[in-house]
């Protein structure tokens, strides 16, 4: 026993002895070769950048640290910026790059690094770069005329290092400028802030460009930007950008939340303008434009994207009528010809827009009380926005296809056609309502006309309205069954509404029809003509000359 005991503890004690003689040579060899690659490695690193740029470029930093056992690099405070003299000479030769960089960063962290295939196999693989508070200025110039025969990625790299693979990059804090000099020397100059990068399975070898599951090497590029909030021009709102998410894969741009709030209430907001303006509450939600073009929107400041989507939202418009009326007049504010006169070139093939509710609510100067309309549940699809004059000429309609929950209980659709670059804003509209109770307009008639439907049952609302910027002619057929009003009256106080007993009668018995068609006639339609009232909107327009027409059939026109 007792020497088999010996045996035990020597062979403890050999292995002990062993693993810490292990241990010793595992931290050596570590401790050498830390600082012998630390040493190889800041010096390559500068090495690699001065020649692949053809001299062009140098790195600095303050320090450089490797840890062999972790797998680890970083690298405090470093920068890489443009030599002007060099720069200078390559451009009197024509071997000069259009795009100029100068890069900072204030921490950069390579995690799960391999160093045995990167100096013995030169490929430089890690699993996790992290790079904080970068900021990059990017100068594009465009009258530079490079002669060289232009190299990819791979060829740069390829007499230094056989591949680049990173799984995932990750830039924090990140503050970019980006100026692009046109041809005639003009500049366009943009400048982000705190953008979040993401870069997904980066790699550079010989056959990653012929990939076509990558996309610049990567298989993705998310660049995420802070929320946006800001003051309109005119200061009565606040817009909120919320977030703001860029996919350089797909070509899509993600907004979760667009919002437009006014900075004051209603009474603040009116007393503010001191005339009647319409008051807008606007929020959108999941917001994506397909197909944007980044290019474009840069360097010329134009928009164009193959399909926007809003997946939900509301649009709440207050009006105070007992307010005047603005100076001057609406003439040229119809939507296409607003759409003309935007600044910037835009072009969406299709917008579709889905579960948007819209009220439009209208304080009357006669009841001193709010009427509303309410549009519930809309989808739309607007087809071929744009203000670019070559596509105008190819195409001049701009198309919208809507239909909603009017009121409650109405099914309407409607489609409108603008004609774009119409100096008179022509426009033509057509739509259907079916199966509305009559009853859900009170909350209109009551406040805005003194008038109460008691019953009526909508069958269908037919209408085909042609107009321009000055007056609208259309055709209307309504069907309906048991219509039945009250003419009101308003108590002094302003608090309730009393029934007109004996104009009631009359108005029901001698001059409303209480169906369409009624027994043993043709059904009624109306053609109908009205005149804009050039202070007040587009759409005010379409519903008065709707709304004429509902009253001549219905026999309520002088009501």
């Amino acid at each position: 026993m007792a020497k088999n005991g010996f045996n035990i503890r020597r062979l403890v004690k050999i292995v002990l002895t062993v693993a810490g003689i292990l241990t010793l040579l595992v931290l050596g060899t570590g401790w050498y070769l830390n600082q012998h690659w630390n040493k190889l490695l800041k010096r390559e690193l500068q090495g690699y950048v001065s020649d692949l740029s053809d001299s062009l470029y140098s790195v600095k930093f303050k320090d450089l640290h490797l840890d062999v056992l972790s797998g680890s690099v970083t690298i405090e405070q470093a920068s890489m910026v443009a030599d002007s003299a060099v720069y200078q000479r390559l451009l009197a030769q024509q071997r000069a790059p259009s795009d100029v960089y100068t890069i900072s960063v204030e921490r950069l962290e390579i995690k799960y690094f391999k160093p045995w295939r990167y100096f013995i196999g030169k490929n430089l693989s890690a699993g996790f770069l992290t790079v904080t508070g970068p900021s990059i200025i990017l100068e594009q110039n465009a009258t530079v005329k490079d002669t060289s025969k232009p190299k990819t990625a791979y060829q740069n790299i390829s007499t230094k290092m056989k591949s680049i693979f990173i799984g995932k990059l990750v830039l924090d804090s990140t503050n970019v400028k980006y100026v692009f000099i046109r041809k005639d020397s003009s500049r366009v100059i943009h400048q982000f802030h705190n953008l979040r990068v993401r870069i997904n399975d980066f790699l550079i070898d010989s056959v990653a460009l012929d990939d076509p599951t990558r996309f610049l090497y990567a298989r993705n590029y998310e660049i995420g930007m802070k929320d946006y909030m800001n003051r309109t021009r005119d200061s009565l709102y606040w817009m909120n950008v919320r977030g703001i998410r860029y996919d350089a894969a797909l070509r899509t741009l993600h907004v979760a939340r667009f919002e437009l709030q006014p900075r004051y209430d209603r009474a603040a907001f009116q007393r503010k303008n001191g005339v009647q303006q319409d008051r807008f509450e606007v929020v959108f939600n999941d917001i994506s434009l397909h197909n944007l073009n980044p290019r474009l929107l840069l360097q010329e400041q134009q928009i164009w994207a193959q399909r926007v989507n809003i997946q939900s939202g509301k649009v709440d418009i207050y009006r105070d009528r007992t307010l005047p009326m603005p100076p001057g007049n609406k003439l040229g504010q119809y939507p296409h010809q607003l759409l003309a006169k935007l600044n910037t070139p835009l072009n969406i093939d299709t917008l579709n827009g889905s579960n948007i509710n819209l009220q439009y609510t209208e304080l009357s100067p006669v009841t001193g009380k709010a009427g509303k309309i309410n549009f519930s549940h809309v989808h739309g699809r607007f087809h071929h926005i744009t203000n670019i004059d070559s596509l105008v000429a190819k195409n001049k309609h701009m198309t919208a296809d809507l239909d909603a929950v009017f009121m409650q209980s109405g099914k309407l659709t409607a489609r409108f056609d603008f004609l774009l670059n119409d100096k008179a804003g022509r426009f033509d509209v057509a739509g259907q309502l079916n199966n509305m109770n009559g009853k859900d307009l009170n909350v209109i008639t009551q406040p805005l006309g003194k008038i109460e439907i008691k019953s009526c049952d909508i069958r269908e609302l037919t209408f085909n309205i042609k107009g321009d910027e000055r007056k609208a002619s259309g055709h209307v057929k309504l069907l309906y069954q048991n219509l039945k009003i009250a003419v009101l009256k308003q108590d002094k106080d302003h608090e309730g509404y009393k029934r007109k007993g004996l104009i009631s009668f009359v108005a029901n018995a001698l001059v409303i029809k209480s169906d369409n068609p009624l027994k043993d006639e043709k059904v009624r339609t109306a053609d109908v003509n009205y005149t804009r009232d050039i202070q007040k909107s587009f759409f005010n327009l379409v519903w008065k000359t709707l709304f004429t027409g509902v009253k001549d059939i219905a026999g309520a026109g002088n009501l």
